[in-house]
């Protein structure tokens, strides 16, 4: 059909009055002018971009066809909208083409962009950065495709422009332009423009740069009136879902021979015919069916269909939830039902299934809070969810970049704290050199409470390949942000993508807090990040010591760090160089990225324990026996650096000042924290120093888990278990730590694992004692010191008794005041609950005993359960003559309620 020929097009002719008349001759003779111009740019297109599908003037007229089949015949336009619509449909996809650039190659040059895309070309061919002088005179082959490339991702923007640019003949020194008519030109340029640069925009978008209608011109009827958000609609619709063969025909595509990721978007188009509409959708079909070979076609077609429904409904939902009149089409047929798709565009030899692998997320977050109801009162949580978030731009900036061939060493990308005042105050500076943000991110996924960017449909448009690049979040529920108005209602976050121009810098503001609405600026130039990358600054609200004031974790003392000492404490593991600017203002490293991986362990220790006092840290220094060993995966990553660490006597730790009295004896025990992207939970693994990589267990970040299995920590704590050998300095103590080491799987070696009449019995002894038993009784340990407190004489526990701990190791501790339910995600993780059916966890000391009871005797340990599970049932303990209480001149029998009894006969 001739574009002539459609129901809009003959609106023109169809006014009556004579200013109604004469109007709309003008504006269809200009738009016939204009059309002609149209068309010479749009047959240069395939010069710069000849693996495109058509996008030649046969694509513009078949816009007109497709946009009365979308909208329907009751759909009613005047001449105005018609002629800014018409002018929109000729100038949408003419930058695929140099030729519609004013200034043409030494225009694009200027660009920014131009050289971010010719760099990223020459290194995807020589995988290696290009010199400037290659930049200056690139490889043909190079610049072709970077012209390409560059006009595909930016001819929407030119769009913009191209009704009002000035074309210059460099021979005469004439200018031309697409709108011949000054008049016209300069009244509904701008809006044509606008119009045919949104066919590439989010369909959110729209209301918001096109919700007002506009007046007629004055020389015009009063009822043309100019609905751009209408006009929009229109254009991105019949833009979309004109998919038939014109834009694609077989005999053109022989000669062009597209590229291999061109050739099914061809192969597909060119089997389409035109729609019809079926009710409110629209009806694809195929007259050949697409065979074995041509699966891909199928699957891209499929795509591009289900691109259009989306498009289809969501401007069904713009124009109704805006109240104007809505399109008959608001969907496509099939596009939920691949087996009815697949009768409308046939197959031959095979079927369509839809294998895609799906995950669907039903957790939700109940309560969407962004500051101490979900955190609490604490200070570092803002800090460390800022520095989390610049952490995780400066990944994956770096994942991007090594996936798409760039070596890591050639990429920069750090994390600066720093501090400044001014009359309102101190403010504080987070400021990254990793992705950045762009408008659209920073306006709408950061303030997307409640829902990740990383993980949304957003993120993998933005940035394709990101998360295939191996690259993982830390912030996975998109609430951290927020967490910074705990410490300032003042805050600035400038940003600028890594991949744009320093004048691309946008500021958005929050006056007050989340009570006011925030504004969006172009930053000065003064505020341009020469980097690419994001600034977050706040005006604190709170005293500045406080913030760096940490709890000690045994008495609750509160220590002041330096900034430098806060970030190193609060960051211990980060795989981002971290740096801080002192007071002097100087630059300083305070944690190297990895840095502690290879740490010396005294340098290490003062950063994990900067929280103790320093005579404690030097206690724990005593007692580690040897350096921080690492701890592998199963693929050979090192997750943790950890030693097994006694708990310690406080007896000298608490001095008074005035004094040389002491304020208690009580022990000390130091935890290993647990770190989720370098930075540190409120998790740590008991008794042992050091730190381990965990993975978070909600949204507020404090409980982890480490990144391996329980069992994982076998080799490491086996290791450790050797180290341990009697006699030990503190033996009431060593009970605690061979409980750990049997949680992380150890293999018992010279570490004690229970007390019979003699003493202390390590694994070893354990198993010749028990030979030359019948009948062993296992009996808290607990349970016999309770007994002798309580009972004066001397007390003595029969030959075959075992005293034991038959509870489990916590190994992980969430910290104060977290003894609730999430505890039993921590000792699920440590297996204890695994496996009702056993006697005992097999790893904890009574599993230990167990085992060896079983070697002993010479039996499977599955054998020795069932006396254990009978007692548990009926849920009465089993009392037994367990020792002898030797009084004066007097023996008396102990009898006490055990654990088990466990008998070779049986």
């Amino acid at each position: 059909m001739d574009y002539e020929e459609t129901r809009f097009w003959r609106l023109f002719s169809e006014q009556t009055g004579v200013q109604a008349r004469s109007e709309a001759q003008r504006l269809a003779e200009q738009f016939k002018s204009s059309r002609k111009r149209a068309a010479l740019i749009a047959a240069e297109i395939n010069r710069d971009s000849a693996d495109l599908t058509q996008h030649d003037i046969s694509h513009i007229d078949a816009l007109w066809e497709y946009a009365e089949l979308v909208c329907g015949p009751e759909y009613v336009l005047n001449p105005a909208e018609i002629y800014v619509l018409g002018i929109a449909f000729l100038a949408h996809d003419l930058a695929n083409g140099m030729a519609a650039i004013p200034g043409g190659m030494e225009q694009v040059r200027k660009d920014a962009r131009w050289l971010d895309i010719l760099t990223s070309e020459y290194r995807a061919e020589n995988g290696v950065y290009p010199s400037p002088e290659k930049l200056a005179k690139p490889d043909p082959g190079i610049e072709s495709r970077a012209v390409s490339r560059y006009l595909r991702e930016t001819h929407a923007d030119y769009a913009a422009n191209i009704p009002l640019a000035p074309y210059k003949d460099t021979a005469t020194g004439e200018s031309f332009y697409l709108l011949e008519d000054a008049e016209l030109r300069n009244q509904y340029g701008h809006l044509a423009g606008r119009i045919a640069a949104s066919h590439w925009w989010p369909s959110k978008a729209l209301r918001q740069e096109f919700g007002v209608r506009i007046g007629a011109r004055a020389s015009m009827p009063s009822a043309w009136e100019v609905d751009p958000l209408a006009l929009a609609c229109i254009l991105r619709c019949a833009d979309a879902s004109h998919l038939d063969s014109r834009r694609a025909p077989a005999f053109l595509r022989a000669v062009r021979s597209p590229g291999v990721g061109s050739m099914p978007h061809w192969v597909f188009q060119d089997k389409l015919q035109k729609p019809r509409i079926h009710d409110d959708r629209l009806s694809y079909t195929s007259l050949s069916p697409f065979g074995r070979t041509e699966s891909e076609a199928w699957w891209i077609c499929h795509d591009a269909l289900s691109t259009l429904h989306h498009e289809l409904s969501a401007v069904d939902n713009i124009l109704s939830d805006s109240g104007r009149h809505r399109f008959s089409a608001r969907g496509v047929v099939g596009i939920s039902d691949l087996e009815e798709l697949s009768r409308n565009i046939r197959t031959d030899g095979w079927h369509p299934i839809d294998a895609t692998i799906k995950a669907t997320d039903v957790i939700t977050l109940v309560r969407r809070l962004g500051g101490a109801e979900l955190y609490g009162n604490d200070s570092s949580i803002p800090i460390r969810e800022l520095i989390s978030n610049a952490a995780d731009a400066v990944r994956a900036k770096k994942s991007l970049l090594v996936a798409s061939g760039v070596r890591a060493w050639e990429i920069t990308g750090d994390v600066t704290l720093s501090l400044s005042d001014d009359t309102d105050g101190t403010w504080l500076h987070i400021h990254d050199t990793g992705l950045g943000m762009s408008k659209d991110v920073l306006t709408n996924a950061l303030l997307n409470f409640g829902t990740s960017y990383w993980d949304s449909l957003n993120s993998r448009r933005d940035l394709p390949g990101l998360l295939s690049s191996g690259f993982r979040p830390t912030g996975q529920y998109g609430i951290g942000f927020f967490s910074v108005f705990m410490i300032g209602r003042s805050v600035q976050v400038i940003s600028r993508r890594y991949d744009a121009a320093a004048s691309e810098t946008m500021v958005l503001e929050f006056a007050n807090g989340l009570t006011g609405r925030p504004m969006l600026r172009t930053a000065e130039f003064n505020e341009q990040l020469v980097i690419g990358g994001t600034e977050v600054r706040v005006l604190l609200n709170t005293e500045l010591a406080q913030i760096l004031a940490i709890d000690d974790s045994e008495t609750g003392e509160g220590h002041t760090l330096t900034l430098a000492q806060y970030c190193a404490w609060l960051c211990p593991a980060l795989d981002v160089d971290l740096y801080v600017v002192n007071e002097a203002g100087e630059r300083v490293l305070a944690v190297e990225a990895d840095d502690w991986k290879h740490l010396e362990r005294d340098t290490l220790i003062d950063r994990l324990y900067a929280d103790r006092r320093a005579i404690v840290r030097d206690r724990f220094k005593e007692v580690i026996n040897g350096d921080l060993e690492p701890v592998y995966s199963p693929q050979g990553e090192m997750v943790a650096r950890m030693a097994i660490a006694p708990t310690v006597s406080a007896v000298d730790l608490h001095e008074y000042p005035d004094s040389d009295d002491v304020r208690g004896t009580d022990w000390i025990t130091v935890g290993a924290p647990l770190v989720v992207g370098g930075v540190r939970a409120k998790t740590s693994m008991h008794n042992c120093a050091g730190l381990v990589a965990g993975t978070t267990l909600r949204a507020a970040r404090d409980f982890a888990i480490p990144v391996i299995s329980v069992q994982d920590f076998s080799t490491w704590a086996t290791g450790q278990a050797s180290l341990w050998s009697p006699p030990w300095d503190a033996p009431h103590r060593m009970d605690q730590i061979s409980s750990t080491l049997a949680s992380l799987y150890a293999e018992p070696g010279s570490m004690p694992v229970g007390e019979m009449l003699a003493g202390e019995v390590t694994y070893g002894q354990l198993v010749e004692n028990c030979k030359k038993l019948s009948r062993v009784i296992l009996l808290q340990d607990a349970a016999w010191s309770n007994y002798c407190r309580r009972n004066k004489g001397r007390h003595e526990i029969r030959e075959d008794v075992i005293l034991m701990n038959p509870g489990y190791s916590s190994v992980l501790s969430g910290g104060r005041g977290s003894y609730d339910a999430r505890n039993f995600i921590l000792y699920d993780w440590a297996g204890h609950f695994s496996n009702d059916k056993n006697f005992v966890a097999p790893n904890s000391m009574g599993g230990i005993i167990v085992r060896a009871v079983a070697q002993a005797w010479n039996v499977d340990e599955s054998e020795l359960h069932p006396s254990y599970a009978r007692r548990r049932e009926d849920d009465e303990r089993e009392v037994e003559i367990v020792g002898v209480n030797k009084g004066e001149g007097t023996a008396k029998s102990v009898r006490l309620s055990v654990v088990a009894v466990l008998s070779r006969e049986n």
